[in-house]
């Protein structure tokens, strides 16, 4: 026999069930708040997450994560550890998706690191090689030339040099990238980072307590929680 099947504290347990309701309703209403704020303007992902999408996280996460970024822009080199920090809170919770999108008109090597790492992924190690970019992007950022740099990168995290080498300026990595710079820029993306949850796009949290607020009020959102009193009865 449960202690809240005890008559005396049924109201107590009910009580407990309603300020639980209370609390995700709340939440899921400032949720659907904001997507009933973009539901008429064009800040919604214009292609869903799909199977060709690199992801960290939970492939059946009930939140989602998209970000476009661009691995030469120093305020993505700054929301990498943030994001980093999410996935290594949340885990399976959330699905973290990273698409490219080079800004080739302010940054000289953007569109070649991108290719490093769909060339990388072509050899199972997208993230080794997108970490060790945004950690080492002082140091490629101004070379006018990084392809040596990144080849090095590749056999330090041990893919095939010599493949990498070849796929780097492929035809299948350079379609990659344009796939992904056009889904952005048909989702009106036009900065990096821009960050999408479930599919709506989000102002840039200034901080990882705010994102990992923003993160926390998602979950929230899509929990069912069972609001009937408990059993007075054995």
């Amino acid at each position: 026999m449960s202690i809240f099947s005890h008559p005396l504290f049924a109201p107590i347990g009910r009580m407990i069930a309603v300020l639980a309701a209370i609390v995700v309703f709340i939440a899921f209403m400032i949720w659907i708040g904001n997507i009933q704020d973009h539901a008429n303007d064009p800040q919604k992902l214009s292609v869903d997450v799909n199977a060709s999408d690199w992801f960290e996280g939970g492939s059946d996460a009930s939140v989602t994560l998209v970000e476009y970024s661009d691995f030469q822009c120093p305020a993505c080199g700054i929301y990498y550890s943030m994001v980093k920090s999410l996935h290594e809170s949340f885990g399976d919770q959330v699905k973290i998706v990273y698409r490219n999108f080079p800004l080739t008109s302010l940054h000289n090597n953007a569109q070649l690191a991108a290719q490093a790492a769909e060339a990388s992924g072509l050899q199972g190690k997208f993230f080794e090689m997108h970490d060790l970019l945004f950690e080492e992007q002082a140091n490629w950022s101004e070379l006018s030339d990084p392809t040596e740099t990144f080849v090095s990168y590749a056999t330090s995290i041990g893919l095939d040099g010599e493949k990498f080498r070849s796929d780097l300026t492929g035809d299948i990595v350079k379609q990659t990238v344009s796939e992904d710079l056009q889904s952005g820029e048909s989702s009106n993306v036009s900065g990096t980072p821009t960050f999408f949850i479930n599919g709506f796009e989000i102002d840039n949290p200034q901080g990882l307590g705010p994102f990992t607020d923003a993160i926390n009020a998602a979950l929230l959102s899509t929990v069912t929680v069972d609001t009937s009193a408990p059993s007075t009865t054995n």
